[in-house]
């Protein structure tokens, strides 16, 4: 009897360290998981604002590369617009139209693999300083992250929301 009360600590200092061990290993993963989640939304949002940027300049060659290369648009009151080419007609804008600032501004950015999708409000202004005109609006858009690591839109989805 006595052998077997002291087999028991022996036991469990075996036993406890490996279930410790493994514990530190799904801790491990799940940090590195977050450090990666949180990379990728950084490089989520440096996209977006580089978007904003670009809209601003009238780059549409630079907006159209935040697409995918099938990527498809959804704006309001249109038909969805799918390719680069497409993209293209969508985002080439007349030189009557000036925009004077945009803006994103995601509320939830959720990373899952190689896929994401970033939910929020965009504002702006267009028209000329003298007379400018706001805008704002919701978006959806779903990402995913090419080949060549860049995040890109899949999918992109606005409509205009009545100004306040």
């Amino acid at each position: 009897m006595n052998r077997t009360l002291l087999l028991i600590p022996c036991v469990w200092l075996l036993i406890v360290p490996s279930v410790l061990i493994a514990g530190d290993a799904d801790v491990a993963d799940a940090v590195a998981q977050a450090q990666l989640n949180d990379a990728a939304e950084g490089a989520i949002r440096a996209q977006a604002a580089r978007f904003s940027a670009a809209y601003v300049a009238g780059d549409t060659e630079a907006l159209v590369q935040i697409y995918a290369e099938d990527g498809v648009a959804g704006p309001g009151g249109s038909d969805f617009v799918r390719g680069r080419p497409a993209l293209r007609i969508l985002w080439t804008r007349g030189a009557d139209t000036q925009v004077l600032r945009h803006r994103l501004r995601p509320v939830e950015i959720v990373v899952d693999g190689d896929h994401a999708y970033d939910w929020g409000y965009y504002e702006g202004t267009t028209g000329s300083p003298a007379e400018p005109k706001a805008f704002n609006g919701k978006y959806l858009v779903v990402w995913q992250r090419d080949a060549d690591g860049q995040w890109r839109m899949a999918h992109d989805v606005w409509n205009s929301m009545p100004s306040e």
